[in-house]
């Protein structure tokens, strides 16, 4: 009996984390990493690696403290790969934390779970949304939802920060998000391909000032793997 009952548990377990997982807008591309697939191919990612397992151990105690991760490096290095992986390890050994909100589509019918609610975001992608909504009454209520997601949820992870062009308006979006996140101490990874200084240029001084004093640094070094043969 004490057998069937662990196996029902962890059938609900692995039906939760799926369900959880895929609300949090994990790209294709990633959605398989995990710190274990990560393969280090010179001595700082595998420091980098050490630093993500550190974190993820003690998950839940970092989101409830606000604490973050900055990962900084060249292109493909693995930055994202990281960043998500280790969202990952965390969700997947608290899975009973973490929650999906309800659907959008009422007839759907699928599980709400009450807990935690993470994001992955391309910043790109959202300043893209943002810009296009102001012109398009189709995209105001998305912008709206997932500006509120990245704003509220308990850990949300901002990738590739500083790839866009930079603008005032780049720049006062950029802060007003990374701003509230820290006053209200949430959890945040970052990724970037930028130097500190090209990500000052980028995005201006006072958000870097704030990224370092909410996150822990990741330094992923190391060939692009993109242009292995």
């Amino acid at each position: 009996m004490r057998a069937m009952n662990m196996s029902v548990s962890s059938s609900e377990s692995e039906l939760r984390l799926q369900a959880v997982w895929s609300s949090f807008g994990v790209p294709p591309r990633l959605a398989e990493a995990s710190l274990a697939n990560y393969k280090p191919t010179c001595p700082e990612q595998g420091r980098a690696l050490q630093k993500c397992q550190a974190f993820a151990s003690s998950g839940l105690d970092n989101i409830a403290g606000g604490h973050g991760l900055f990962f900084q490096g060249p292109f493909g290095t693995g930055k994202s790969h990281l960043s998500v992986a280790t969202l990952r390890a965390i969700v997947a050994n608290n899975i009973e934390r973490f929650g999906r909100p309800a659907s959008e589509n009422c007839f759907v019918g699928e599980p709400v779970y009450d807990g935690y609610y993470c994001s992955i975001v391309s910043v790109v992608d959202l300043l893209d949304l943002l810009r296009e909504s102001f012109s398009s009454d189709q995209l105001r209520a998305p912008a709206r939802r997932l500006l509120h997601r990245c704003r509220t949820d308990a850990l949300v992870i901002l990738d590739d920060v500083g790839a866009e062009k930079p603008t005032d308006w780049v720049a006062e979006q950029i802060y007003a998000l990374i701003d509230i996140r820290y006053r209200m101490q949430r959890s945040t990874f970052f990724t970037t391909n930028c130097s500190m200084k090209q990500l000052e240029n980028q995005i201006g001084s006072r958000s870097v000032s704030r990224i370092m004093e909410m996150c822990q640094g990741v330094k992923v070094g190391g060939d692009d793997w993109r242009k292995k043969t």
